[in-house]
């Protein structure tokens, strides 16, 4: 993977007993790692996977999901951790959990806590191309419309669609949306664990989209999911959005599955530099720090 690519290329893990060990073997730091908050784990995993991998010289985004989070005062201790680790990005959103379990029942009230506590941590949040399984179209355009000022980057759900994503680009340009953006897509993973994680993530209806392509019906026959070309999908959003000043790279779901994860980080040839970052204002916009 050439050092071009790797500065639009970010992973995204899952909290484990051996992820230091198997990610180092394969993703070495300091490339950017973005550590995901699962609901039967709690954002407490999350700060401490994301601690141990800045001490390994990684560029943590760690993940807080506002549903998960107990009180102000658990915030802000956990804010302290990691910026006492020299991390200076986090990934805000409501989270999986179907109830909150303290204050936050969205990420719009996270994000203003976490602005209260400190300017200095750089904030993404979530985008989603292709709709969300329990937010109709005007929730998500209306909580979109109140977090993005605060926010410094955005990244979307796993995508299978070059076209969806260009059009949802297209659609926040038209809104005034003024952030990089960074483009979900899946690592290698098997289909039965694609499926699985699908409604979570909400990326049903890409789904669905994949398996109606002729490629992808024979990688449902398979049950191989590492068939399915994530390079090529990855170039040709790149072709589409290549001139799109939002476009700041691409985010992969690893779901853990490290091992393979070479195969898709050294396929993908170098990239164009991005394209001059959109302004708001008096202020350029570069992608968040990682």
């Amino acid at each position: 993977m050439s050092t071009e690519s790797a500065e639009q290329l970010r992973v995204e893990v899952v909290p484990s007993a051996n992820l230091l060990e198997s990610l180092s073997r394969v993703y070495p730091a300091p490339n950017p790692v973005s550590v995901t908050c699962l609901p039967h784990h709690g954002p407490s995993r999350t700060v401490e996977a994301s601690v141990e991998l800045a001490g390994l010289g990684y560029n943590v985004v760690p993940h807080l999901a506002a549903r998960s989070i107990a009180s102000r005062a658990e915030l802000y201790t956990y804010l302290e951790t990691l910026a006492g680790a020299g991390i200076s990005e986090l990934f805000l959103v409501a989270g999986d959990r179907r109830g909150p379990a303290g204050p936050y029942s969205w990420s719009g009230d996270l994000i203003s806590d976490v602005r209260m506590f400190s300017s200095d941590f750089a904030i993404g949040i979530a985008g989603y191309p292709e709709g969300h399984p329990r937010l109709t179209p005007f929730q998500l355009r209306s909580g979109l419309e109140k977090k993005w000022t605060l926010a410094d980057s955005m990244v979307t759900q796993m995508c299978f669609s070059a076209e969806a994503v260009a059009r949802y680009l297209d659609m926040l340009s038209r809104e005034g949306v003024r952030l990089p953006v960074w483009i979900g897509v899946p690592g290698p993973v098997s289909t039965k664990k694609l499926l699985a994680m699908g409604a979570r993530l909400g990326v049903g209806r890409s789904l669905k989209l994949a398996r109606g392509t002729g490629m992808a019906k024979a990688l449902w026959g398979r049950g191989d999911f590492l068939n399915f070309d994530s390079n090529r999908l990855m170039r040709d959003m790149q072709t589409k959005l290549a001139h799109n000043p939002m476009f700041a790279g691409f985010h992969i779901y690893s779901f853990n599955d490290l091992e393979r994860l070479p195969g898709i980080l050294n396929g993908f040839p170098p990239m164009d530099p991005p394209a001059p970052r959109v302004q708001r204002e008096a202020n350029l916009y570069h992608p968040a720090k990682t």
